[in-house]
């Protein structure tokens, strides 16, 4: 199976996604059309949740009176999560930016909230593009720091109203439908975040102003504000039971950490890939350049970080179809996968000198893409935090 998913989504990145790559790039523009035509690969944006129930994922619980038959979603995402960003990382994202507010929804939302998901995501919007969702987590004063979130939440009757900013928002401007997390009861600390679907059109929900930003550009990142929006209780992720509040988040992020060192280690590939074929057709003062020890130690320290990459996200991904806790290995697949795609980038960019300089070099793209990977999804400190944690047991401060 893991074969097949790595075979189509190569064949996906190489035919299709390469192509049109560095205009989206350059136009810091979606592919809507390309995200239509991926519809065939199985890349719908309702991916997530149907993937979930195909592969049988969502059966049993982790600790419930029944075991938990182990899943292959995980192994399955990183899979193809690689492959596409191999072809651009920024149209990956775009491909699959709606399984953001997706994982939480098939992790805890009830089966209605996931009908109400897949509903608004079927069809076209009025603009003859592809439905998309977003995630609403982040925010201008909260980038890694979820746990003091300004959105507030305040109940009225069966409605809770919706006040604050979110910024840095995948598919902020365009989503149908979005996942907001806010605080409800900040006497309750972390436990009072919870996280509410607000569809496109709700009175209050205003999309923003789009980013422009240095790398992952056909991907749409843009500001989200909520004035006072109504929401019904019924749209609060999980309904009235309990949940763990900001340790939800947490267990997302879990989740999806592992399918983000993944696109990592495609854009690590990329670049690797790319000057190992010139070095083997190339020479320097008349030697063949793979006889210069430089530039060989080069290659085989930036084959072997790649490789460790990929076992790391593998790992973390291993674990989460297992329900196995993944927490230090999702942090350390993220980390380490940033840092190697960061790494192999730069040396890439400096064997190819001012030639990677020239407007449209795809090395030059790469190591722009590379830069965001440190950053999102908790940036490496905070990954050095978590793992860190997972070993003594303290918090650094």
């Amino acid at each position: 199976m893991f074969g097949a998913v790595r075979q189509m989504m190569h064949a996906l990145a190489e035919q299709e996604i390469r192509p049109i790559a560095a205009r989206h790039d350059r136009d810091e523009s979606m592919p809507w059309e390309l995200m239509k035509k991926a519809r065939s690969f199985g890349l719908s944006q309702t991916a997530m949740l149907d993937a979930r129930r195909i592969l049988g994922d969502d059966e049993g619980e982790a600790g419930g009176a029944e075991p938990r038959r182990a899943g292959r979603g995980a192994r399955a995402a990183v899979i193809g999560a690689e492959e596409l960003a191999w072809g651009c990382a920024g149209i990956a994202l775009a491909l699959g930016g709606s399984g953001l507010a997706a994982a939480p929804i098939a992790r805890i939302g009830t089966d209605e909230q996931k009908q109400i998901f897949r509903d608004a995501l079927q069809g076209e919007d009025a603009d003859g593009r592809v439905k998309v969702a977003a995630m609403a987590l982040s925010e201008p004063q909260t980038g890694s720091d979820i746990s003091s979130l300004a959105t507030t939440a305040r109940a009225d009757g069966a409605y809770w109203v919706l006040s604050g900013h979110k910024q840095w928002i995948t598919n902020g401007r365009s989503a149908s439908l979005y996942l907001v997390w806010a605080q409800t009861d900040p006497s309750l600390g972390r436990a009072g975040v919870r996280a509410f679907l607000v569809e496109r059109g709700t009175p209050g929900l205003v999309p923003g102003r789009k980013e422009t930003k240095l790398g992952i550009r056909a991907s749409e990142t843009a500001q989200v504000h909520f004035e006072d929006c109504r929401v019904h209780e019924d749209l609060m992720l999980g309904g009235k039971r309990p949940t763990s509040g900001l340790g939800d988040t947490k267990k997302m992020l879990d989740a999806t950490r592992p399918a983000v060192g993944a696109q990592a280690v495609g854009i690590a590939r990329a670049a690797f890939e790319y000057l190992l074929a010139r070095v083997r057709g190339g020479s320097l003062r008349g030697a063949p350049l793979s006889g210069h020890q430089h530039v060989a130690f080069a290659l085989a320290e930036m084959e072997m970080e790649i490789q460790a990459s990929r076992l790391l996200v593998h790992r973390a991904a291993w674990m989460a179809d297992h329900a196995v806790d993944n927490v230090a290995f999702a942090s350390m697949a993220k980390a380490h996968a940033a840092r190697t795609a960061q790494m192999v980038t730069t040396r890439a960019m400096a064997l190819f000198g001012e030639e990677a300089l020239e407007p449209g070099h795809p090395v030059d793209k790469w190591y722009r893409d590379a830069k965001i990977y440190d950053i999102f999804e908790g940036t490496g400190q905070i990954q050095r935090r978590i793992i860190a944690k997972q070993l003594t047991g303290t918090n650094a401060v």
